[in-house]
């Protein structure tokens, strides 16, 4: 699946953190969206204090999340905390 999934199913409000920042964020994914959307949206919601990172992981639950698998594929639950974490560019 491509970081362009269709915005298709139920909306998921995801609890984010982003290296660097001092605050957490809820935004809304859907159901089907891929983890780098998720990235992606809450470095758009942070810009305003963190730079955005053209290469970053996704962790949840204490593992790194593969970027093109969906929200449910990785088993992100409403409310779930997703860390954003730059990598080295």
């Amino acid at each position: 699946m491509s970081a362009s999934a269709d915005s298709s199913g139920n909306l998921v409000p995801i609890y984010g953190f982003l290296s660097g920042d001092s605050l957490g964020l809820v935004v809304l994914v859907h159901e089907n969206d891929a983890v780098e959307i998720v990235g992606r949206r809450l470095q758009q919601a942070a810009n305003v204090r963190v730079a955005s990172a053209r290469h970053f992981e996704v962790h949840h639950g204490g593992r790194v999340l593969d970027l093109r698998r969906t929200v449910a594929e990785a088993g992100i639950a409403p409310l779930d905390r997703v860390d954003v974490v730059r990598k080295d560019e």
